[in-house]
C-alpha cells in the first residue's frame, strides 16, 4: 500500500513538472510569437535606428539586419491534409529577420535617397552609393525579395549608379538584365542618356549632341506623353516638357561651342517651344515653378507673366 502510494506521488511529481515545463514552453512562444503588431513596433525601432547612424555605419546596420535572426512562433492557417489540434490553424515557429526582407529593401532605397544629395550645395556621398549598389546585389541575389520589391530597388540602384558617376556600370544594367518595370524603349532612351552623361564628362560634344537627341526622341514618344517626376530630395516635380526643353537648350549649347550654329538655332528653338508649355503645366505648383523660371532665366529666355490669383484679383477689385 505504501509502495503505491509513493508511485502515485511519483507520478503526480511527474506530472506537475511536464505540465510546468509546458507551461514554461508555451510562455516562451507565447513572448516570441510573431504578429503584425510585433512586426510594425520592430520596423519602427529599425528605421528610427537607422536613421540615427552616422553614414559610416549605414552598410554594417543593413547587413545586420539580414544576417542577424531570432526565434519565433507564429500561426499559420493549415494546408490540405495537415493535422492540428485547432483544426483550421497550426502553430509554427523559426528563425526570423527582425524585419522582413521587403522592409530592407525599403530601408535600402531610403539610403540611396539619402545620400544622393541635392544636385546643388549636397554632393552625393560616392562612397556610401558604391557601398549600397553591392549590398542591394546581394540582397537581390538571395532572392528573399517579393518582386514588386525587388523591382522598386532594382529602380534606385539605377539613380545609384548614375549619381556615383558609374555610367559605364548603369549602361551594361540597362542593357543586361534592365529594369523589370520599364520597357525596352525606356532602357534604350536612359542608356542614352547615360552615354551623352559620359560623353560630356569625356569633352565629345558631338557624341553627347547625338546621344541626347536619342534620349528625346523617347521623350517624346507616346510612351511618355505622361510622364511626370518628382525629384524625392527637392519635391520639384519636372513635366516632359520642362525635361524636354533642358535636352534641347543642352543639345544647343554644345552645338554652338562645336560650331555647329544652324543646328544650335533650331535647338534653341525647339527649347523655348517647351519651356513655354512646362511653364504653363507648372503654374498652380509655385516650388517647382519657382525653380523652371530661374532655370529659364538663367539661359536668357524672356520670363512668361506669372498667372494671376483669383482671390488677389477680388481683393484689389473691391473699394
Amino acid at each position: 500500500m505504501q509502495k503505491k502510494a509513493v508511485l502515485s506521488i511519483s507520478a503526480g511529481a511527474a506530472l506537475v513538472a511536464v505540465l510546468a515545463t509546458l507551461a514554461i514552453v508555451v510562455a516562451c512562444a507565447w513572448n516570441c510569437r510573431d504578429t503584425p503588431e510585433s512586426r510594425r513596433a520592430a520596423r519602427k525601432e529599425t528605421s528610427k535606428a537607422l536613421r540615427a547612424c552616422q553614414p559610416e555605419q549605414v552598410l554594417p546596420f543593413l547587413e545586420k539586419l539580414v544576417t542577424e535572426k531570432s526565434f519565433h512562433t507564429w500561426f499559420t492557417t493549415c494546408e490540405k491534409g495537415e493535422s492540428s489540434p485547432w483544426c483550421f490553424w497550426t502553430l509554427r515557429c523559426g528563425s526570423l529577420t527582425a524585419v522582413p526582407y521587403d522592409y530592407i529593401g525599403q530601408l535600402t532605397e531610403d539610403q540611396f535617397i539619402r545620400f544622393a544629395g541635392d544636385g546643388g550645395a549636397k554632393p552625393a556621398d560616392v562612397t556610401r552609393l558604391k557601398e549600397l549598389l553591392a549590398f542591394s546585389d546581394k540582397l537581390l541575389k538571395m532572392n528573399v525579395l517579393t518582386t514588386p520589391a525587388a523591382n522598386a530597388l532594382k529602380e534606385r540602384r539605377l539613380d545609384g549608379f548614375f549619381l556615383s558617376g558609374d555610367f559605364d556600370g548603369a549602361i551594361t544594367y540597362l542593357e543586361g538584365e534592365g529594369v523589370p518595370s520599364r520597357s525596352p524603349a525606356w532602357c534604350k532612351g536612359t542608356a542614352a542618356k547615360l552615354r551623352a552623361h559620359k560623353a560630356m564628362e569625356a569633352g565629345d560634344k558631338k557624341e553627347a549632341v547625338k546621344q541626347l537627341l536619342v534620349f528625346g526622341e523617347f521623350m517624346l514618344s507616346d510612351e511618355q506623353k505622361d510622364f511626370e517626376d518628382c525629384d524625392p530630395t527637392t519635391g520639384i516635380v519636372y513635366s516632359r516638357d520642362w525635361v524636354v526643353a533642358r535636352n534641347y537648350m543642352r543639345c544647343s549649347k554644345m552645338s554652338r561651342e562645336v560650331g555647329d550654329t544652324a543646328s544650335a538655332d533650331k535647338y534653341l528653338f525647339e527649347a523655348k517651344k517647351f519651356f513655354a508649355t512646362a511653364h504653363e503645366k507648372a503654374k498652380d505648383d509655385k516650388k517647382s515653378l519657382d525653380s523652371l523660371r530661374a532655370e529659364m532665366k538663367e539661359d536668357g529666355f524672356a520670363l512668361p507673366n506669372l498667372p494671376t490669383d483669383p482671390k488677389a484679383q477680388e481683393k484689389s477689385a473691391t473699394p
